[in-house]
């Protein structure tokens, strides 16, 4: 996953510069959402009366006839469709991009929707741009599970967040505990000395 200086750099870059477009990455971060998940919500998907965020379909690239295509398809598994509450601070961002759009997508080049691929490579770009080393767009899903737990989330409401049958999954697959951190840990139970 990113550090938290990492993140940092990241979210400041994003919300410093305005690109709509680029919001899809820090949404990811406080939200956990997969990269086809967060391309294929739409802003009929926000209730933004209640703060809440549903997953209900994800999208991928393939090709037909035609060339590239963007197809929309069910979640991942049955567990992946869910409702996310959304913090205050996403929820205000979120309004003042939806008043801008000009696309039923969230994340929109403009009235197009984004593919899978092109969004990968425009997260590549990003890091590249802010000197952080690569890894792949699913960092950030990482990175919202170790934060999650990190402020002490409990693991079940965590693996239901993220869309697992069961918080077996989220442990083996999420907690990662940062050097940071653990140093911290250490230290407060150093304090008992």
């Amino acid at each position: 996953c990113f550090s938290c200086r990492e993140q940092k750099e990241m979210e400041t870059y994003v919300l410093k510069h305005g690109k709509d477009k680029l919001f899809g990455i820090v949404l990811c971060l406080y939200t956990g959402l997969r990269i086809g998940e967060l391309l294929a919500l739409t802003w009929g998907d926000i209730d933004f009366e209640k703060d809440l965020l549903f997953v209900s379909k994800t999208c991928y690239d393939a090709s037909d006839r035609r060339g590239h295509i963007r197809v929309i398809d069910s979640p991942k598994t049955v567990h992946s469709g869910r409702v996310i509450p959304l913090p205050k601070q996403i929820v205000s961002l979120l309004k003042k991009i939806k008043k801008r759009s000009v696309s039923e997508y969230l994340i929109a080049d403009g009235n197009k929707p984004v593919f899978v691929r092109s969004y990968q490579r425009t997260f590549e770009l990003l890091l590249m741009k802010l000197k952080i080393p690569h890894r792949g767009f699913h960092a950030l899903r990482h990175t919202f599970a170790t934060r999650a737990m990190e402020c002490g989330m409990d693991v079940k409401t965590l693996s239901e967040l993220l869309g697992h049958k069961n918080a077996t999954i989220t442990l083996n697959r999420y907690a990662h505990s940062l050097l940071e951190h653990k140093t911290e840990m250490m230290n407060r139970l150093g304090k008992l000395l």
